[in-house]
Protein backbone atom coordinates (compact mmCIF):
# COMPACT_ATOMS: atom_id res chain seq x y z
CA UNK A 1 0.00 0.00 0.00
CA UNK A 2 0.85 3.17 -0.86
CA UNK A 3 2.98 5.09 1.86
CA UNK A 4 2.27 8.72 2.18
CA UNK A 5 2.24 11.30 5.25
CA UNK A 6 -0.28 12.98 6.08
CA UNK A 7 0.17 16.17 4.79
CA UNK A 8 1.24 14.33 1.38
CA UNK A 9 -2.03 12.89 0.94
CA UNK A 10 -3.30 11.89 -1.96
CA UNK A 11 -6.42 14.11 -3.31
CA UNK A 12 -9.63 12.03 -4.49
CA UNK A 13 -12.82 13.26 -5.33
CA UNK A 14 -15.57 10.50 -5.65
CA UNK A 15 -18.77 11.91 -7.34
CA UNK A 16 -21.79 10.83 -7.27
CA UNK A 17 -25.68 11.61 -7.81
CA UNK A 18 -26.28 11.67 -4.20
CA UNK A 19 -24.91 10.29 -1.17
CA UNK A 20 -27.75 7.80 -0.75
CA UNK A 21 -28.31 7.42 3.80
CA UNK A 22 -27.15 4.20 3.72
CA UNK A 23 -23.48 4.99 2.22
CA UNK A 24 -22.74 6.73 5.75
CA UNK A 25 -20.86 4.33 6.98
CA UNK A 26 -18.68 3.52 3.82
CA UNK A 27 -17.98 7.72 3.52
CA UNK A 28 -16.88 8.11 7.26
CA UNK A 29 -14.66 4.84 6.97
CA UNK A 30 -13.29 6.23 3.52
CA UNK A 31 -12.99 9.53 5.68
CA UNK A 32 -10.69 8.13 8.14
CA UNK A 33 -8.14 6.57 5.52
CA UNK A 34 -4.59 7.04 6.14
CA UNK A 35 -3.30 7.45 2.68
CA UNK A 36 -6.02 9.59 0.76
CA UNK A 37 -8.26 12.70 1.36
CA UNK A 38 -11.61 11.85 -0.17
CA UNK A 39 -13.91 14.90 -0.91
CA UNK A 40 -17.38 13.51 -1.51
CA UNK A 41 -19.42 15.46 -4.35
CA UNK A 42 -22.71 14.99 -5.04
CA UNK A 43 -26.66 16.81 -4.48
CA UNK A 44 -28.21 16.89 -1.30
CA UNK A 45 -31.78 15.95 -2.90
CA UNK A 46 -33.57 12.63 -2.51
CA UNK A 47 -33.89 10.59 -5.18
CA UNK A 48 -36.63 8.27 -5.47
CA UNK A 49 -37.58 8.18 -1.93
CA UNK A 50 -34.63 7.51 -0.78
CA UNK A 51 -32.63 9.99 2.10
CA UNK A 52 -29.31 11.55 1.30
CA UNK A 53 -26.43 11.23 3.73
CA UNK A 54 -25.44 14.18 6.35
CA UNK A 55 -22.53 16.18 5.03
CA UNK A 56 -21.57 16.77 8.05
CA UNK A 57 -20.33 12.95 8.62
CA UNK A 58 -16.99 13.60 6.49
CA UNK A 59 -14.68 15.89 6.27
CA UNK A 60 -14.91 17.41 2.33
CA UNK A 61 -18.14 17.55 0.92
CA UNK A 62 -18.94 19.27 -2.07
CA UNK A 63 -22.58 20.12 -3.57
CA UNK A 64 -23.01 19.24 -7.30
CA UNK A 65 -26.70 19.01 -8.57
CA UNK A 66 -27.78 16.81 -11.51
CA UNK A 67 -30.52 17.20 -14.18
CA UNK A 68 -32.45 13.89 -15.42
CA UNK A 69 -34.15 13.75 -18.56
CA UNK A 70 -35.98 10.04 -19.29
CA UNK A 71 -33.45 7.84 -18.35
CA UNK A 72 -30.39 10.16 -19.10
CA UNK A 73 -28.38 12.64 -16.66
CA UNK A 74 -26.16 15.08 -16.59
CA UNK A 75 -23.95 16.45 -13.38
CA UNK A 76 -23.35 19.69 -13.28
CA UNK A 77 -19.61 20.65 -12.27
CA UNK A 78 -18.36 17.08 -13.31
CA UNK A 79 -16.42 18.27 -16.46
CA UNK A 80 -14.95 20.80 -14.01
CA UNK A 81 -13.52 18.24 -12.06
CA UNK A 82 -12.21 16.66 -14.53
CA UNK A 83 -9.79 19.85 -15.84
CA UNK A 84 -8.58 20.49 -12.34
CA UNK A 85 -5.54 19.95 -11.85
CA UNK A 86 -5.85 19.14 -7.83
CA UNK A 87 -7.18 15.78 -8.55
CA UNK A 88 -4.85 13.38 -8.12
CA UNK A 89 -7.46 10.81 -9.15
CA UNK A 90 -11.40 10.80 -9.78
CA UNK A 91 -13.49 8.17 -9.24
CA UNK A 92 -17.42 8.61 -10.62
CA UNK A 93 -20.30 6.67 -10.63
CA UNK A 94 -20.01 3.85 -12.77
CA UNK A 95 -23.91 4.38 -14.76
CA UNK A 96 -23.37 5.04 -18.88
CA UNK A 97 -26.59 6.93 -18.38
CA UNK A 98 -24.82 10.00 -16.87
CA UNK A 99 -23.53 11.21 -20.39
CA UNK A 100 -21.82 13.69 -18.01
CA UNK A 101 -19.63 10.74 -17.09
CA UNK A 102 -18.56 9.59 -20.36
CA UNK A 103 -17.03 13.62 -21.19
CA UNK A 104 -15.62 13.99 -17.54
CA UNK A 105 -13.71 10.73 -17.53
CA UNK A 106 -12.30 11.08 -21.26
CA UNK A 107 -10.89 14.62 -20.47
CA UNK A 108 -9.58 13.69 -17.45
CA UNK A 109 -8.12 10.78 -18.55
CA UNK A 110 -6.48 12.71 -21.76
CA UNK A 111 -4.80 15.07 -18.81
CA UNK A 112 -3.23 11.86 -17.45
CA UNK A 113 -5.67 11.80 -14.10
CA UNK A 114 -6.49 8.42 -13.43
CA UNK A 115 -9.85 7.37 -13.44
CA UNK A 116 -12.43 4.78 -11.50
CA UNK A 117 -15.58 3.73 -11.91
CA UNK A 118 -17.65 2.43 -8.76
CA UNK A 119 -20.87 0.53 -9.45
CA UNK A 120 -22.99 -2.78 -9.54
CA UNK A 121 -20.48 -3.57 -12.49
CA UNK A 122 -21.89 -6.35 -14.48
CA UNK A 123 -24.94 -8.87 -13.44
CA UNK A 124 -25.86 -10.74 -16.18
CA UNK A 125 -24.61 -11.88 -19.69
CA UNK A 126 -26.24 -8.86 -22.25
CA UNK A 127 -26.85 -8.81 -25.63
CA UNK A 128 -23.99 -7.94 -28.26
CA UNK A 129 -24.82 -4.11 -28.65
CA UNK A 130 -25.77 -3.60 -24.59
CA UNK A 131 -22.40 -5.33 -23.93
CA UNK A 132 -20.57 -3.58 -26.34
CA UNK A 133 -22.06 -0.29 -24.73
CA UNK A 134 -20.79 -1.33 -21.46
CA UNK A 135 -17.66 -1.97 -22.50
CA UNK A 136 -16.86 0.90 -23.94
CA UNK A 137 -18.32 3.00 -20.63
CA UNK A 138 -16.30 1.01 -18.39
CA UNK A 139 -13.05 1.44 -20.93
CA UNK A 140 -12.61 4.71 -20.11
CA UNK A 141 -11.62 4.14 -16.88
CA UNK A 142 -8.07 2.72 -15.24
CA UNK A 143 -9.91 0.29 -12.76
CA UNK A 144 -13.81 -0.32 -12.08
CA UNK A 145 -15.09 -0.61 -8.57
CA UNK A 146 -17.87 -3.95 -8.74
CA UNK A 147 -20.04 -5.05 -5.56
CA UNK A 148 -19.35 -8.84 -6.07
CA UNK A 149 -17.17 -11.52 -7.76
CA UNK A 150 -19.89 -12.46 -10.02
CA UNK A 151 -19.51 -9.30 -11.50
CA UNK A 152 -15.83 -9.30 -12.41
CA UNK A 153 -16.18 -13.17 -13.90
CA UNK A 154 -19.15 -11.03 -16.27
CA UNK A 155 -17.16 -8.28 -16.61
CA UNK A 156 -13.84 -10.31 -17.47
CA UNK A 157 -16.51 -12.68 -20.27
CA UNK A 158 -17.60 -9.39 -21.57
CA UNK A 159 -13.50 -8.37 -22.12
CA UNK A 160 -12.41 -6.26 -19.50
CA UNK A 161 -9.34 -7.10 -17.93
CA UNK A 162 -9.58 -8.87 -14.62
CA UNK A 163 -6.78 -7.35 -13.03
CA UNK A 164 -8.09 -4.01 -13.55
CA UNK A 165 -11.45 -4.94 -11.97
CA UNK A 166 -11.54 -4.67 -8.06
CA UNK A 167 -14.67 -6.75 -5.93
CA UNK A 168 -15.47 -3.71 -3.09
CA UNK A 169 -18.55 -5.33 -2.05
CA UNK A 170 -21.31 -3.60 -0.39
CA UNK A 171 -22.30 -2.60 3.09
CA UNK A 172 -24.23 -0.68 5.90
CA UNK A 173 -23.02 0.36 8.99
CA UNK A 174 -21.75 -2.78 10.76
CA UNK A 175 -20.11 -1.15 14.06
CA UNK A 176 -23.49 0.64 14.63
CA UNK A 177 -25.01 -3.51 14.01
CA UNK A 178 -22.41 -4.88 16.23
CA UNK A 179 -23.49 -2.66 19.54
CA UNK A 180 -26.79 -3.18 19.22
CA UNK A 181 -26.56 -7.17 18.51
CA UNK A 182 -24.23 -7.31 21.55
CA UNK A 183 -27.02 -4.84 23.47
CA UNK A 184 -29.76 -7.51 22.58
CA UNK A 185 -27.39 -10.27 23.04
CA UNK A 186 -26.83 -9.14 27.08
CA UNK A 187 -30.60 -8.16 27.21
CA UNK A 188 -29.85 -4.40 27.95
CA UNK A 189 -31.68 -3.66 24.18
CA UNK A 190 -35.47 -5.50 24.89
CA UNK A 191 -37.86 -3.19 23.93
CA UNK A 192 -39.27 -4.35 21.17
CA UNK A 193 -40.99 -8.23 20.51
CA UNK A 194 -42.53 -8.29 16.86
CA UNK A 195 -43.90 -12.02 17.96
CA UNK A 196 -46.14 -10.22 20.01
CA UNK A 197 -47.70 -8.11 17.51
CA UNK A 198 -49.79 -11.90 15.99
CA UNK A 199 -52.17 -13.82 17.37
CA UNK A 200 -49.74 -16.93 17.66
CA UNK A 201 -46.58 -15.34 18.68
CA UNK A 202 -44.75 -18.72 19.27
CA UNK A 203 -45.17 -19.78 15.73
CA UNK A 204 -42.03 -19.25 12.86
CA UNK A 205 -41.82 -15.54 11.78
CA UNK A 206 -41.19 -14.59 8.62
CA UNK A 207 -39.86 -11.13 7.91
CA UNK A 208 -38.66 -8.29 4.84
CA UNK A 209 -38.19 -4.91 5.83
CA UNK A 210 -37.98 -2.98 2.20
CA UNK A 211 -39.87 -0.66 -0.02
CA UNK A 212 -43.08 -3.23 -0.42
CA UNK A 213 -43.51 -2.58 -4.27
CA UNK A 214 -44.86 -5.18 -7.47
CA UNK A 215 -40.71 -6.36 -8.03
CA UNK A 216 -40.86 -7.65 -4.23
CA UNK A 217 -43.09 -10.30 -5.10
CA UNK A 218 -44.63 -10.24 -1.50
CA UNK A 219 -47.37 -11.86 -2.92
CA UNK A 220 -45.17 -15.10 -3.34
CA UNK A 221 -44.15 -15.27 0.35
CA UNK A 222 -48.19 -14.67 1.50
CA UNK A 223 -48.91 -17.75 -1.31
CA UNK A 224 -46.34 -19.72 -0.15
CA UNK A 225 -47.14 -18.98 4.06
CA UNK A 226 -50.78 -19.73 2.99
CA UNK A 227 -49.84 -23.42 1.69
CA UNK A 228 -47.86 -24.32 4.52
CA UNK A 229 -50.92 -23.30 6.89
CA UNK A 230 -52.35 -25.80 5.16
CA UNK A 231 -49.95 -28.54 5.46
CA UNK A 232 -50.11 -27.73 9.51
CA UNK A 233 -46.71 -25.82 9.35
CA UNK A 234 -48.35 -21.94 10.08
CA UNK A 235 -46.09 -18.84 10.20
CA UNK A 236 -46.24 -15.43 10.72
CA UNK A 237 -45.39 -12.88 8.43
CA UNK A 238 -43.98 -9.12 9.44
CA UNK A 239 -43.20 -6.83 6.64
CA UNK A 240 -41.50 -4.21 7.64
CA UNK A 241 -41.58 -0.83 5.44
CA UNK A 242 -44.33 0.80 3.11
CA UNK A 243 -45.19 1.44 -0.76
CA UNK A 244 -47.86 1.37 -3.45
CA UNK A 245 -47.78 -2.71 -2.74
CA UNK A 246 -49.85 -2.53 0.92
CA UNK A 247 -53.03 -2.22 -0.42
CA UNK A 248 -53.18 -5.50 -2.82
CA UNK A 249 -50.97 -7.29 -0.26
CA UNK A 250 -53.29 -6.77 2.37
CA UNK A 251 -56.46 -7.83 0.55
CA UNK A 252 -54.65 -10.51 -0.39
CA UNK A 253 -53.66 -11.79 3.07
CA UNK A 254 -57.10 -11.36 4.14
CA UNK A 255 -58.48 -13.41 1.29
CA UNK A 256 -55.83 -16.81 2.27
CA UNK A 257 -56.56 -16.27 6.41
CA UNK A 258 -53.10 -15.94 6.26
CA UNK A 259 -51.74 -13.36 9.31
CA UNK A 260 -49.22 -10.64 7.81
CA UNK A 261 -49.06 -7.65 10.23
CA UNK A 262 -48.10 -4.39 7.72
CA UNK A 263 -45.68 -2.38 10.00
CA UNK A 264 -45.19 0.76 7.95
CA UNK A 265 -42.08 2.29 7.29
CA UNK A 266 -38.77 2.19 10.15
CA UNK A 267 -36.04 3.98 10.55
CA UNK A 268 -34.83 3.48 14.48
CA UNK A 269 -32.49 0.98 13.91
CA UNK A 270 -32.98 0.02 17.09
CA UNK A 271 -36.02 -1.30 16.37
CA UNK A 272 -35.21 -2.65 13.28
CA UNK A 273 -32.37 -4.68 15.04
CA UNK A 274 -34.80 -6.20 17.29
CA UNK A 275 -37.22 -7.09 14.83
CA UNK A 276 -34.37 -9.02 12.38
CA UNK A 277 -32.72 -10.53 15.58
CA UNK A 278 -36.28 -11.86 17.27
CA UNK A 279 -37.09 -13.20 13.62
CA UNK A 280 -36.33 -16.73 12.08
CA UNK A 281 -36.02 -16.12 8.56
CA UNK A 282 -35.68 -12.89 6.20
CA UNK A 283 -37.64 -13.68 2.73
CA UNK A 284 -37.32 -11.52 -0.04
CA UNK A 285 -39.03 -13.48 -3.01
CA UNK A 286 -37.75 -11.05 -5.46
CA UNK A 287 -34.39 -9.56 -6.07
CA UNK A 288 -32.70 -8.88 -2.51
CA UNK A 289 -30.06 -6.15 -2.58
CA UNK A 290 -29.03 -4.38 0.77
CA UNK A 291 -32.41 -6.29 3.04
CA UNK A 292 -29.50 -9.03 3.32
CA UNK A 293 -27.26 -7.20 4.59
CA UNK A 294 -29.51 -5.91 7.23
CA UNK A 295 -30.58 -9.26 8.19
CA UNK A 296 -27.37 -11.13 7.92
CA UNK A 297 -25.84 -8.59 10.37
CA UNK A 298 -28.36 -9.67 13.19
CA UNK A 299 -27.55 -13.08 12.80
CA UNK A 300 -31.02 -13.79 10.54
CA UNK A 301 -30.27 -16.08 7.33
CA UNK A 302 -32.33 -15.08 4.44
CA UNK A 303 -33.84 -16.62 1.72
CA UNK A 304 -34.82 -15.70 -2.14
CA UNK A 305 -34.58 -16.71 -5.47
CA UNK A 306 -32.10 -18.74 -7.67
CA UNK A 307 -32.44 -17.02 -10.82
CA UNK A 308 -28.59 -14.85 -10.84
CA UNK A 309 -29.65 -12.93 -13.83
CA UNK A 310 -32.41 -10.82 -12.21
CA UNK A 311 -30.66 -10.58 -8.84
CA UNK A 312 -28.69 -7.85 -6.97
CA UNK A 313 -24.73 -8.25 -6.47
CA UNK A 314 -25.31 -8.88 -2.38
CA UNK A 315 -27.17 -12.33 -3.13
CA UNK A 316 -23.62 -13.48 -3.30
CA UNK A 317 -23.45 -13.62 0.94
CA UNK A 318 -26.41 -16.34 0.81
CA UNK A 319 -24.50 -19.52 1.23
CA UNK A 320 -26.69 -22.58 0.73
CA UNK A 321 -27.67 -23.81 3.86
CA UNK A 322 -25.12 -21.72 5.94
CA UNK A 323 -26.61 -18.01 5.68
CA UNK A 324 -30.08 -19.06 3.90
CA UNK A 325 -31.02 -20.62 0.94
CA UNK A 326 -32.65 -20.26 -2.55
CA UNK A 327 -35.71 -21.10 -3.87
CA UNK A 328 -37.56 -21.72 -8.02
CA UNK A 329 -37.71 -17.91 -8.79
CA UNK A 330 -41.86 -17.73 -9.34
CA UNK A 331 -42.42 -21.35 -7.66
CA UNK A 332 -44.69 -20.49 -4.29
CA UNK A 333 -44.74 -24.16 -3.60
CA UNK A 334 -40.85 -24.49 -3.56
CA UNK A 335 -40.95 -20.94 -1.44
CA UNK A 336 -43.29 -23.12 1.07
CA UNK A 337 -40.88 -26.19 0.65
CA UNK A 338 -37.77 -24.15 1.30
CA UNK A 339 -38.97 -22.25 4.15
CA UNK A 340 -40.13 -25.53 5.92
CA UNK A 341 -36.78 -27.56 5.26
CA UNK A 342 -34.95 -24.22 6.59
CA UNK A 343 -36.53 -23.84 9.59
CA UNK A 344 -36.98 -27.60 10.30
CA UNK A 345 -33.34 -28.09 10.55
CA UNK A 346 -31.66 -29.50 13.57
CA UNK A 347 -29.02 -26.78 13.67
CA UNK A 348 -28.60 -24.88 16.43
CA UNK A 349 -29.76 -20.97 15.77
CA UNK A 350 -26.62 -19.93 17.62
CA UNK A 351 -24.13 -21.38 14.97
CA UNK A 352 -26.35 -19.87 12.32
CA UNK A 353 -26.17 -16.39 13.80
CA UNK A 354 -22.72 -16.73 13.64
CA UNK A 355 -22.44 -17.86 10.18
CA UNK A 356 -24.09 -15.11 8.69
CA UNK A 357 -22.25 -12.38 11.04
CA UNK A 358 -18.95 -14.26 9.82
CA UNK A 359 -19.99 -13.78 6.40
CA UNK A 360 -20.23 -9.98 7.08
CA UNK A 361 -17.41 -9.99 9.11
CA UNK A 362 -15.11 -11.51 6.00
CA UNK A 363 -16.85 -8.82 3.32
CA UNK A 364 -19.37 -6.86 3.73
CA UNK A 365 -18.57 -4.42 5.79
CA UNK A 366 -17.56 -0.32 5.36
CA UNK A 367 -13.61 -1.09 6.28
CA UNK A 368 -13.40 -3.96 4.09
CA UNK A 369 -14.79 -1.64 1.46
CA UNK A 370 -12.59 1.52 2.49
CA UNK A 371 -9.53 -0.66 2.68
CA UNK A 372 -9.95 -1.95 -1.09
CA UNK A 373 -10.89 1.10 -2.83
CA UNK A 374 -7.46 2.89 -0.58
CA UNK A 375 -5.34 -0.33 -2.49
CA UNK A 376 -7.30 0.57 -6.11
CA UNK A 377 -6.90 4.20 -6.10
CA UNK A 378 -3.43 3.30 -5.26
CA UNK A 379 -2.47 0.88 -7.67
CA UNK A 380 -4.57 3.38 -10.54
CA UNK A 381 -1.94 5.81 -9.18
CA UNK A 382 1.25 3.82 -10.11
CA UNK A 383 -0.20 3.36 -13.83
Amino acid sequence: MLKRERKNKANVAILYHMWPHYRSAVMTSLDESDIINYTFVGDNNEIEGINFADPQIVTRFRHVSYRKWRQWFWQTGAIAFALNKDWDALIFLGNPNFLSTWLAAALARLRGTPVLFWEHGWRRKEGRLKSAFRLAFFRLADRVLVYSPRAKILGTIAGYPADKIDVVWNSLDTKKARQLYYRIESGSLNNVDPRMLFDEPSIPLLLCSARITPLCRFDLLISAAAVLRKEGFPCNILLVGDGPSVGGLKKLAEDLCQPVHFYGACYDETVISQITYKSDLTISPGKVGLTAMQSLMYGTPVITHDNDDQQMPEVEAIRSNVTGNRFRQDDVNDLARVIREWISTATPRHIIRKACISEIDAHWNPDMQARIIDNAVTMALKK
